[in-house]
């Protein structure tokens, strides 16, 4: 795998689990001011990182291919795989049991969505001014 993927993967699985960790952070805030009681399992942390990274690979895919498929249709199909991945690995991982676990699961998926989408954005545009910069500098030397 080229150093190219493996940055995607990394930070792909960096951005989720950051985003994830987060959202159950301000969760716990809220249960605990509330009065309520919130924990984790011992193994939910690691299912958190291992199910991030599972969900940065079909965003490799996404950046990658170029099907023929306009964009928008990509972006719902990477939704939806992405949406599939956790609502089973939250089954299996038993981060819900109930239906309102599974909204709180389901809730916490889209603002992660948009939170990862906005840092790649915002990431990419700092690589574009890196290269910009590096390219007038390299323009100026002529």
């Amino acid at each position: 795998m080229d150093k190219k993927k493996t940055k995607v993967i990394f930070e792909e699985t960096l951005m989720i689990s950051t985003g994830i960790f987060f959202m159950i952070g301000i969760g716990g805030v809220i249960t605990h001011l509330s009065g309520g009681e919130y924990s984790l399992a011992w193994y939910h942390p690691l299912s958190i990182i291992f199910i991030s990274f599972l969900c940065s690979l079909p965003t490799l895919l996404l950046k990658e291919a170029d099907g023929g498929k306009s964009g928008i249709l990509r972006i719902i199909l990477h939704c939806l795989s992405l949406f599939v991945i956790v609502s089973v690995a939250g089954y299996i991982f038993k981060w819900y049991t109930d239906l309102s676990g599974y909204i709180s699961v389901i809730i916490i998926f889209f603002v992660v969505y948009v939170f990862v989408w906005s840092s790649s954005i915002w990431m990419g545009k700092i690589d574009e001014t890196k290269i910009n910069k590096a390219l007038e500098q390299f323009r100026d030397e002529e």
